[in-house]
């Protein structure tokens, strides 16, 4: 049992959960059974709406939701029993006990109707997640398949309304609304607008656009919500207001007609206590030594330009001289999708252990920060990657793989970023990763004008091809492999970026000769350093003042982790 729990409660995103939470309720209700004891029926039916609670879209739902109407009839409780069927038939009004959970309310409750039930054949509507960051919010409704959608914007307030026709909405969302409150958006609400219509409402802030498309397998709408970075002046601002006494008096605080209390030093975390001084008391002020003039500073060095592009050209970031401070590092797979799987050596493996030591590299010798979207063996959805570093404000994505393909004899590296494929080779690359077929693709049209806008190709460019450059001459220092080149492809781990975005294929785990390399903890930190000589290689040619620069704060930065 403990083994089981251990699994939902470490592990919540993992395939597995809903079949652990499964495994717990069965075995409390043998548990009851057994010993006679009613406490375990109570933890057997909290076990199974957890399930449909927390994993709306398993497939073990609709097993689950009756097996807690089994137990609710072993306790012979006649109002239990019904409030239990009728739950079952809210969820499930086309599932494989729908007519028996009619006939218990029948005739457990024959005056009450029964409940109003959607019509048949319509999707459903599982959950909403978003993501906020300074300069754009992504959010994310998870639905049983694509669907026919209808959006427009209005105003007067202004707001966003997406229709999704031929769906339903699953009762934990029922008229549900999602505070976000990032200055981009004030909230979302979802709600069974009609009867065969989900709508989903973004109730705007400071907007400047927005995208809405489709993403497959599973199915999910994906909207993305711009706007501009606000000045630090109102960061500043913003903060300071945080810190400042509240006008209403709390718990604690001085009322009138009571004296004051001593103050408390207030902690902060992360800050040590400054020392404190004396304050003179008389007007006069103090008489103190004189101070010597500090010695004059030594001039800082004049930066150097940035270097024009592979192209020849100074992209917009360069002409702004914009430069790199925190680098998002994606572990591709991981959890229950292992990614390509060799003789034995899986993917997720792989890439998770070359991003480590990536992360440590980078953090060392380039002083920059490092965010992972993933540090441990677990499961993080594509479009919730790109999410992470937009909402943490990357200056660069760097997507880790591993290739793979029907020809064993395949090997060497290549490196992508975003844009309509152009090889056959490349179109494979890009249905494995998306986990969906060219077909669907081409019908996507919403998504196809995201990439269409894509504004950072130019630096991807060039990212791709520094990475791409340093990995085949790193590795060729000690086998000889096929430099495959750069290429473009409709990625769905980089939609959406904000920032400069690539994604790097390490080597083909379906090849022998690289598979068994790969297994090796030395072969894994030459790659690893190669990524890191090509980050620095783009980044001296992005902003010749940057490597190896410390924080503003004067100290090295700490790594911030991703899920």
């Amino acid at each position: 049992m403990l083994r089981y729990r251990k699994v939902v409660a470490r592990y919540p995103r993992s395939g597995y959960s809903d079949n652990a939470l499964v495994a717990c309720g069965t075995l409390y209700r043998e548990m009851a059974e057994r010993f006679r004891a009613p406490r375990y029926r109570d933890d057997a039916l909290a076990a199974y709406r957890t399930l449909v609670a927390e994993y709306p879209s398993s497939s073990l739902g609709d097993d689950a939701l009756w097996a807690a109407v089994e137990v609710t009839r072993q306790a012979r409780d006649r109002r239990k029993l019904a409030d239990a069927a009728r739950a079952y038939l809210e969820t499930y009004p086309e599932g494989s006990r729908a007519g028996k959970a009619k006939r218990l309310l029948r005739e457990r409750e024959p005056a009450s109707p029964l409940p109003k039930l959607p019509p048949p054949g319509l999707a459903r509507v599982f959950d909403l997640r978003a993501w906020s960051g300074e300069a754009s919010t992504r959010v994310v409704v998870d639905l049983e398949r694509t669907v026919r959608i209808q959006s427009d914007r209005a105003y007067a307030p202004d707001r966003l309304w997406v229709d999704l026709v031929g769906t339903r909405l699953h009762p934990n969302l029922a008229r549900r609304a999602f505070p976000v409150g990032d200055g981009l958006l004030e909230q979302v609400r979802i709600a069974q607008n009609r009867d065969d219509v989900v709508r989903v409402v973004l109730d705007f802030g400071e907007v400047s656009g927005h995208q809405v498309f489709f993403l497959d397998d599973p199915a999910r709408l994906v909207i993305d919500v711009r706007g501009r970075p606000r000045p630090r002046a109102q960061l500043a601002a913003e903060a300071d207001s945080l810190l400042r006494v509240p006008t209403r008096p709390l718990d604690g605080m001085v009322t009138p007609g009571t004296a004051p209390a001593a103050a408390e030093p207030i902690a902060i975390a992360g800050v040590d206590r400054l020392p404190t001084r004396p304050v003179p008391t008389s007007r006069t002020a103090p008489a103190s030594p004189p101070v010597s003039a500090p010695p004059p500073a030594a001039p800082l060095p004049t930066p150097e330009a940035p270097s024009a592009n592979r192209a020849g050209n100074y992209s917009l970031a360069r002409q702004l001289g914009l430069g790199a401070r925190r680098v998002v590092i994606d572990a591709g797979h991981g959890g229950h999708d292992p990614g390509t799987i060799g003789r034995g050596l899986q993917e997720k493996d792989v890439v998770l252990d070359v991003a480590l030591r990536l992360e440590r590299l980078v953090r060392q010798e380039l002083g920059t920060e490092v965010i992972l979207t993933r540090s441990t063996d677990v499961f993080v959805p594509l479009e919730e990657r790109t999410a992470i570093a937009n909402s943490k404000g990357a200056d660069l994505f760097v997507s880790i793989h591993a290739n793979a393909s029907r020809n064993p004899r395949a090997r060497g590296i290549e490196t992508y970023f975003l844009n309509f494929a152009r090889s056959p080779h490349a179109e494979s690359v890009a249905a494995r990763e998306n986990a969906i077929s060219t077909a669907t693709l081409k019908d996507l049209q919403n998504l196809v004008k995201a990439i269409a806008l894509n504004s950072k190709i130019d630096e991807s460019r060039d990212l791709a091809a520094s990475i791409q450059e340093s990995m085949v001459n790193a590795v060729r220092e000690q086998h000889a492999v096929p430099d495959r080149g750069v290429h473009t492809a409709p990625l769905y781990v980089l939609i959406g970026a904000n920032m400069p975005a690539v994604l790097a294929e390490l080597a083909f785990v379906t090849n022998p000769d690289d598979e068994k390399r790969l297994r090796t903890p030395q072969y894994r930190e030459v790659l690893a350093r190669s990524l890191l000589g090509g980050l620095r290689g783009y980044l001296e040619a992005l902003d010749r003042t940057q490597p190896r620069q410390l924080t503003d704060t004067g100290q090295r930065p700490t790594v911030a982790r991703g899920r």
